[in-house]
């Protein structure tokens, strides 16, 4: 069982991550791509296009491919494939650390680790729900690195309560999404 040193250590960690937050920064993140759909949605209509469409012939308005595209297509397909992007890590800072702490191996879910982890973010939600509109996915993806965890890695005793964090975890996910 963890001693009261540990408690101290993981107060420690969780202030010196707090003190290096920066609203602003998370304000900018979250409304970053909602102002590039905003911007690409309200985007004008160019007319003069509409107006040479409408007027041409519909002979001129049939496509045919060129047969330089079709040969690049092919030798495209021949290309090796190049892997996918890794997905953008979603959450909050805060969910970002604790991830990094279940994939590193010293999260433990024994002692409830996990109920304080949901506490701790829902006074930052409160405290500012712009900046937590993806936590909803971080918390799903903290439930799934938890729920195969134990499959990658083997048994730890100091893991025996995953499938309760497992739990906890998409019903905090459920709860965010259904706030927000």
């Amino acid at each position: 069982m963890n001693g009261p040193s540990s408690f101290m250590e993981i107060d420690m960690q969780l202030a010196q991550l707090l003190g290096t937050m920066s609203l602003d920064s998370q304000r900018k993140l979250a409304f970053a791509s909602e102002e590039l759909s905003q911007t690409a949605r309200t985007r004008p209509v160019d007319d003069a296009a509409m107006s040479d469409s409408s007027s041409s012939d519909s002979e001129d308005s049939t496509y045919q491919p060129s047969t330089a595209n079709s040969s690049n297509f092919n030798s495209n397909a021949t290309a090796p494939a190049v892997a996918p992007p890794s997905p953008p890590i979603c959450g909050c800072a805060y969910l970002q650390a604790i991830l990094g702490q279940i994939r590193s191996g010293v999260y433990s879910t024994t002692t409830g680790d996990y109920l304080e982890t949901i506490f701790t973010h829902r006074e930052a939600l409160y405290a500012f729900p712009q900046g937590h509109r993806e936590c909803a996915v971080g918390f799903s993806e903290l439930a799934g690195h938890l729920a195969r965890r134990e499959r990658q890695v083997g048994y730890r005793p100091d893991w025996e309560g995953d499938s309760d964090a497992v739990n906890a975890f998409r019903n905090e996910a459920w709860v965010i999404a259904n706030t927000l």
